[in-house]
């Protein structure tokens, strides 16, 4: 689950598809990346939705959380991992309550908390990702994702569209097809060193960023570099860095789309010059979720709302994240299943 902004509504669609799960009688567990199911902001000093769990359902989060309504749970398993509240414990639960969750923030730890939930029992796992940390949506942690935008994003429909358009667009740029381009990609998720492609060869070099590329500028302002793989994250200054080459930049590629910081106008500027992005692995968007509804007292037309981003998100589905949330069900069980 990913919020494109704090406040989105990104906790009632969560709430929703796990009532919609329990429903159709799948056993689920939920995790976090952050802490959420707070009764205010931390920022805003709001009330803010509660999680709500079904009765069965699986949720790993810090056991001191789960003492303050401990007659409603079955404590399953102790993890040797901790939140930033305490060490995480997998509980089972026994009625439909509400829970406060602090889960695990490192890729790792994410990715093994969903193993010993699914070992446990959990059919499937939704995984509550914080709006500022993407790790939850990586393709190599989850099988797919669903991203939330809402109307606290703009104080205008116009301004939404334009957040949300950015956000999706580069989540969902392609995966890269050149194999030579994909082995690079691969040798620098493996090994933690940038790969270059030069006169058709993989050449590792001695830095893991772009960060400490000013030192080795001059490696591709010669212009002699056709591609270049990047094992971390990559921001508008490394687009910058690698535009301002004398001649055609290269052929960029990502691990995944959790590594692109980048604007859609530094991207924009940098096609002009003749580069590209890519992703080894790209995320599956199974569907967008809109919440025409602001927290800070004004709201959007819903139906607008829906049809603007349709066009945007096409051809994921999207889906109001308050009157639709059935249908945001289906839009996950059809991506799942290769639909």
């Amino acid at each position: 689950m990913i919020g494109l902004a704090k406040n989105v509504g990104k906790t009632t669609v969560l709430c929703g598809l796990a009532e919609r799960e329990a429903a159709v009688g799948r056993s689920l567990g939920i995790l976090s990346i952050g802490v959420d199911g707070e009764e205010w902001d931390v920022w805003s000093l709001k009330p803010k939705p509660v999680v709500m769990i079904p009765p069965g359902c699986l949720v790993a989060t810090a056991a001191s959380l789960l003492d303050e309504r401990g007659g409603d749970w079955e404590l399953v398993e102790s993890t040797p991992f901790y939140s930033p509240l305490g060490r995480v414990t997998l509980a089972r639960a026994r009625r439909r309550t509400r829970i406060k969750l602090a889960g695990v923030t490192r890729t790792e730890e994410v990715r093994e908390v969903i193993a010993r939930l699914l070992a446990q029992g959990a059919e499937r796992v939704l995984v509550d990702g914080a709006y500022d940390r993407r790790a939850a949506a990586s393709p190599w942690v989850t099988d797919a994702a669903v991203c939330v935008a809402g109307a606290v994003m703009a104080h205008s429909l116009d301004g939404v569209m334009e957040k949300m358009e950015e956000a999706i667009r580069l989540i969902t740029l392609p995966e890269a097809k050149d194999p030579l381009l994909r082995s690079a990609a691969e040798a620098a998720r493996v090994g933690g060193r940038v790969v270059g492609i030069r006169k058709g060869r993989l050449e590792t070099l001695p830095f893991t960023s772009l960060l400490l590329a000013d030192r080795v500028r001059s490696m591709w302002t010669a212009g002699e570099w056709e591609g270049l793989a990047l094992p971390g994250s990559l921001t508008d200054r490394g687009l910058e860095l690698l535009a301002s080459a004398a001649n055609r930049p290269p052929a960029v590629v990502l691990t995944d789309p959790t590594r692109s910081f980048v604007s859609l106008t530094a991207l924009r500027r940098f096609y002009r010059k003749g580069g590209t992005l890519s992703y080894l692995k790209g995320v599956r968007l199974a569907a967008v979720a809109v919440n025409p509804v602001s927290p800070d007292g004004y709201a959007f037309d819903p139906e607008e709302m829906k049809e603007r981003a349709a066009r945007i998100c096409a051809p994921v589905p999207v889906f109001d994240a308050i009157r639709d949330q059935a249908e945001v069900l289906d839009g996950i069980n059809q991506c799942l299943s290769g639909g």
